[in-house]
């Protein structure tokens, strides 16, 4: 028997808060400590179905909810560091640690004596006087078990319990793919002539990145974090379609092809579907979203795409029409309009983006994005000293999160904002180590993929990088200010096309001048951002909405191309992929499909659930409009309700806490009007007209 004494994970020091050993952890602790955690969420399920008692909502909901602490514990720190700081030996292990939980969760869900009792719970729950709550904990368990195959034959469980398998293989293997294939790729540059154009800080980065590998006298680009400057600002068009090309044949043929391993993780899921009752993939996922079914989102795509063409037509003429004055002669091609597209967007509203980034330092912009938080839901981030958290990286920092009333301890919060090439994949987001459950507090974790100057240097943020990092500290948000007795009802656990809302109306704060002047100053010199440019920041926030309004639309519409269909049809995701483009996009594809690397959909939790982003921004919009309206940006009452809504997690119906906020449903326009778009004609016009989300 594995000695597991001296195992961190098994035998955690004791920390605040029970926080991780993040600094001690090594991978070869997670195998023996995964196998001994689900032993013993196994002994804690055999203790819930062998129970002599009758079942109650007690000894048998709360009971399951309550099992498996350990392993949920273990399992968190590996999906944390296996996202953001993974090696070739924690690769190595990814594939056998996830097919040990895979096969718990199916050992639980396909449990005919613990099925029976969650069912006796469940027809008898008028008889326990549960509270709202209780009763959509019970709610969820019983559906979570119907889902998970419960009411399936023998037959039919074995072969539910052979797909769970292997789609958790499949997508491990597809998410590494993308970061080792993302990795792989180096364009060394031998002549500064070839970066004309590009910023100094660019070519500083690059000219970093070359010495680390000895490379001297040289400049190194790598693909992440993403070289989106070659874009914007390269001279040398060469240059910008050999990027572009690289950026879209991210895992498409060679060493880590993800093109027959995206197909079938579709065939495997759309066979569960069907196994389960379901006619698609979509139909299964999107009887638990808000949205309901496959044709709502359908019509809200549909919708979406007639209202975003126009303007995106009209924004493509007139980025073309520039270009051409500019003196361009060639054949206007993707790579191209990106970097003339920045021209025109200077020229028309004066302003050079790049002279921004001086006033957008990451500390100072985190300093202001926290002060933000802090007046609009009166809590309060205190920075911790260096070794009180434990962190599994130097460029990690921790912050606790208290009520500023009450001191009550919301949270310690991880920050981890910049790009490791090879060890973190792309792109941002949230987590968690641990959510919240009654006392229990959660331990919640933002990424971002930020370039870190190898000199030393400030980082300085585009306006966009800005607002992703109020769209994750909203994430972040909706962990940290939960409540709630049941940590599967709290924070992001919610219904997926509602799960953006808190993110991104944090968004809307980071582009309003009220919040733009308490952090927008100057690096050196401390300037706030003058009044002027700001004005000129807010204006330019329209600029090409329609068009890229539309690649949102695109991104959906692919989605439930995968999973809004019998895959039996799909004869590659060139085809399937050239077809969505041809629909909803206005160059044709010229480099790889994207789909190869689409992680969200083929290794996250967005398949058939992309739309989610625009769905969310329909409500975001809406939501702070109202903020508007009252002519305060942190009006005391809107805030105490957002912040309800935040605390409520999954705990009550997302319909009803959007209502509990705006006092009635979505306006279904409220996004187009934002964004200066007309919307398509109302039903019994031309062109579809869903319902609200």
């Amino acid at each position: 028997m594995t000695d597991l004494s001296n195992n961190p994970l098994i035998n955690p020091p004791k920390l605040p808060y029970d926080a991780p050993p993040l600094d001690i952890v090594k991978t070869e602790h997670f195998l023996p400590a995964i196998k001994a955690a689900v032993a013993e969420a196994r002994a804690e399920v055999e203790a819930i179905k062998t129970n002599p008692a009758a079942p109650s909502f007690d000894n048998t909901i709360v009971a399951l909810e309550n099992s498996g602490k350990t392993m949920s514990r273990v399992g968190s720190i590996f999906s944390n560091l296996s996202s953001s700081n993974a090696d070739d030996a924690l690769r190595a292990i990814e594939e056998e640690f996830e097919i040990e939980m895979v096969k718990f969760g199916n050992d639980v869900s396909l449990d005919p004596v613990l099925f029976a009792r969650v069912k006796a719970v469940y027809d008898n729950r008028t008889a326990f006087n549960l509270t709202p709550v209780q009763n959509r904990l019970l709610e969820n368990s019983y559906k979570g078990f119907v889902r998970g195959g419960a009411l399936l034959d023998e037959a039919g469980k074995q072969r539910l319990r052979e797909i769970s398998e292997k789609m958790s293989e499949l997508t491990t293997k597809y998410a590494q793919n993308v970061v080792k294939s993302t990795a792989a790729y180096e364009r060394v540059i031998d002549n500064e002539a070839e970066l004309a154009g590009l910023p100094e800080r660019v070519k500083n980065n690059y000219k970093s990145a070359a010495d680390a590998k000895g490379l001297t006298g040289k400049w190194l680009i790598k693909l992440s974090p993403p070289p989106v400057d070659i874009a914007t600002h390269a001279e040398n068009r060469a240059l910008r379609e050999e990027i572009y090309r690289a950026r879209l044949n991210v895992a498409y043929k060679g060493e880590f092809d993800n093109s027959a391993i995206a197909l079938d993780i579709v065939r495997l899921r759309f066979e569960r579907a069907k196994l389960l009752g379901f006619e698609t993939h979509a139909d299964f996922v999107l009887a638990e979203r808000m949205a309901k079914n496959r044709k709502t989102v359908e019509d809200f795509l549909a919708t979406n795409k007639v209202a975003y063409r126009a303007a995106a037509e009209a924004h493509k003429r007139e980025v073309e029409d520039f270009a051409r004055k500019q003196g361009f002669s060639e054949t206007f091609q993707p790579w191209d309009f990106a970097f003339y597209e920045r021209m025109l967007q200077e020229e028309k509203f004066s302003l050079d983006v790049e002279a921004l980034r001086p006033y957008f330092e990451l500390n100072n912009v985190l300093k202001g994005m926290f002060a933000h938080a802090e007046k609009l839901f009166g809590i309060k981030i205190s920075e911790q000293p260096d070794g009180k958290y434990p962190v599994y990286h130097a460029d990690v920092k921790v912050y606790e999160v208290t009520d500023a009333k009450t001191g009550e301890m919301l949270g310690p919060f991880y920050t981890d904002f910049y790009a490791r090439a090879g060890l973190k994949r792309g792109g941002a987001w949230m987590s968690s180590f641990r959510e919240r459950a009654g006392d229990q507090v959660p331990l919640i974790t933002n990424n971002c993929n930020y370039e870190k100057p190898g000199d030393g240097s400030p980082v300085l943020l585009s306006f966009d990088e800005v607002t992703t990092m109020f769209h994750e500290f909203g994430h972040g948000l909706h962990g940290l200010l939960a409540k709630g007795p049941y940590g599967s009802l709290n924070g992001t656990n919610v219904k997926w096309d509602f799960v953006e809302l808190p993110s991104q109306v944090q968004e809307n704060w980071a582009r309003s001048k009220a919040v733009l002047d308490t952090f927008a100053a100057h690096h050196q010199t401390g300037e706030k951002l003058p009044a002027d440019m700001i004005q000129k920041l807010i204006e330019m926030e329209n600029f090409g909405a329609g068009f890229f309004g539309l690649r949102q639309t695109f991104l959906g519409a692919l989605d439930m191309a995968y999973h809004g269909v019998d895959p039996s049809t799909i004869t590659s995701i060139e085809e399937v992929e050239d077809r969505i483009v041809a629909e909803t996009q206005l160059f044709p594809r010229v480099a790889g499909p994207m789909s190869a690397a689409f992680g969200h959909i083929f290794a996250g939790g967005y398949s058939a659930g992309y739309y989610s982003y625009k769905w969310a921004e329909v409500l975001d919009a809406d939501v702070f409009a109202a903020f508007e309206k009252s002519g305060d940006l942190y009006h005391p009452d809107l805030a105490a309700k957002l912040r309800k809504l935040y605390e409520s997690g999954d705990n009550e119906d997302p319909a009803i806490l959007f209502e509990n906020l705006m006092g009635r449903g979505p306006d279904a326009e409220a996004l187009f009007r934002r964004q200066g778009i007309t919307p398509p004609p109302k039903a019994g016009g031309q062109g579809p007209r869903p319902p609200a989300p």
